[in-house]
């Protein structure tokens, strides 16, 4: 699509924007608002700043999840500084603490905000060196003795190929919601997961016993689940237990347990999706539920791939 010159990209899950776009230069409207957009990298940045340069370009970027931290600096000055004609110059973001403020007051705040980030710089430089130091120092250290190290990583190697094969859930799917949606779980999701893909489900409502404590009872048998849901609707965004499940489900998907993060929204859109999501988008598939009749087949086809990708093999555990 050579002449290709107005491009409309909204509400697509889009976690960055295509780099593949550079290759156009016809570029004039670019649309991704209400993406899951935390940034846009220099590649990009520098394209539309070419694009304005040679024949005007617009960009629409409002209702992304945008990051202000020492890593986006760049990009918050560019917002600031670029002759591109942008939707805005004052865009949502959050902080590295957690509280939510905007492009502008974080450009406007400079000084305050991101005084850290040089001495932040400074340290890893420094760090750096010193580690490279060490790093040699070992090196050295680690070829005089080299053969022995090498038997010993061997059998390191051998003992986790060995437990990972052995790798075992107690549940296939575990799924985190709140509210009345839980009547469309049982009536709907679960028999077709359940009955028709033969795949075994933790829903808190259903399996979770009277008297046991939620939160280590959430934690446990998020740990002993192959895939977590989160099924986001809008009662979702009030829960401070879902908010928990997220929490155990980022450990256990770094530690290695948990093989897929699913995100299934539904009756909602993305700009109200919890700001918390933003951190796992790197990970997580997302699956946006229809409100059409006739699209339901192609995404139970989408949801039906992520959760049968691979055989289920020995499932249940001892209790």
């Amino acid at each position: 699509m050579p002449n290709l010159s107005n491009l409309y990209l909204t509400d697509n899950f889009l976690q960055s924007i295509p780099e593949q776009l550079n290759t156009h230069t016809n570029i004039k409207v670019l649309d991704v608002r209400k993406n899951l957009l935390t940034t846009i990298n220099s590649l990009i940045r520098n394209w539309a700043d070419q694009m304005q340069a040679n024949h005007g370009m617009t960009l629409y970027l409002d209702g992304n999840a945008f990051i202000c931290n020492c890593d986006n600096l760049d990009f918050i000055r560019w917002i600031h500084t670029t002759k591109v004609d942008l939707d805005s110059r004052s865009y949502k973001c959050q902080l590295s603490n957690g509280s939510v403020t905007d492009t502008l007051t974080a450009y406007n705040s400079f000084s305050e905000l991101f005084a850290d980030c040089k001495s932040t710089m400074w340290l890893t430089f420094a760090s750096t060196l010193l580690s490279t130091c060490i790093t040699i120092a070992l090196l050295l250290l680690l070829y005089s003795k080299r053969w022995k190290i090498a038997f010993s990583i061997y059998g390191v190697i051998r003992r986790t190929i060995e437990k990972k094969v052995r790798k075992t859930y107690q549940f296939d799917v575990y799924i985190s919601y709140e509210g009345e949606i839980v009547n469309w779980i049982k009536d709907v999701l679960a028999p077709k997961l359940e009955d028709e893909w033969g795949l075994t489900m933790c829903i808190k409502d259903r399996d979770f016993l009277i008297g046991e404590s939620l939160l280590d009872t959430e934690a446990e048998c998020i740990k002993n689940s192959r895939y977590i849901i989160f099924l986001i609707t809008p009662e979702f965004k009030s829960s401070r237990d879902c908010l928990f499940e997220l929490d155990r489900a980022k450990y256990e998907k770094v530690t290695k347990k948990l093989d897929k993060i699913i995100v299934i929204t539904k009756d909602i859109i993305v700009t109200d999706i919890p700001y918390e999501f933003s951190y796992i988008w790197n990970y997580a598939y997302v699956v946006q539920w229809p409100k059409e009749e006739e699209d339901l087949n192609d995404t139970w086809r989408r949801l039906e791939m992520l959760l049968t990708d691979c055989q289920v093999q020995n499932k249940k555990i001892a209790q």
